[in-house]
């Protein structure tokens, strides 16, 4: 039995080396926030998001950005919500760029045999301005950037 899940194991760590080569630009591979619309430059200078990568097949995990928007609190959870690759997820990494130009950054991080749970989240204190927020998650120690996008803050009218 020992032998053959340590066959096993060697077979899934070599296609994950084989697949991690084919990673390309591409969407998030899992997100579900919908990208906002509205400018790219904050006090403190101009800021666009760039490029994502796809992560391998059957290594795709899922999360939720949501930007709260009441003026008092505007705070960003990302939440973690699962996927194909949970089992490997070892970090989530959320940096928030935020309009008045400070950089924030928190993180869930798998401890020994103690994975990253569904519903697990980050929370970031946003602005009432326009903020990045860029998602890294590493899987079996390699580091994929994710997400990558501005949320507006919208007032209601």
């Amino acid at each position: 039995m020992a032998r053959k899940l340590a066959a096993v194991m060697i077979l899934l760590l070599l296609a994950l080396a084989l697949g991690a080569g084919c990673a390309a630009p591409g969407s998030s591979g899992g997100g579900q926030a919908t990208p906002p619309q509205g400018g790219t430059q904050g006090s403190g200078g101009a800021f666009s998001p760039g490029p994502v990568v796809t992560v391998p097949p059957g290594f795709e995990v899922e999360y939720q950005v949501n930007k709260n928007m009441i003026s008092t609190n505007p705070t960003i959870d990302v939440f973690y919500r699962g996927g194909k690759g949970q089992l490997f997820l070892q970090k989530l990494l959320v940096e928030v760029q935020k309009s008045d130009g400070s950089i924030q950054s928190g993180e869930l991080v798998r401890v020994g045999t103690e994975q990253i749970k569904v519903g697990d989240k980050v929370t970031i204190r946003g602005t009432t301005g326009t903020d990045r927020v860029v998602i890294t998650v590493t899987l079996v120690n390699k580091d994929y950037k994710i997400h990558d996008q501005l949320y507006e803050f919208k007032t209601r009218q």
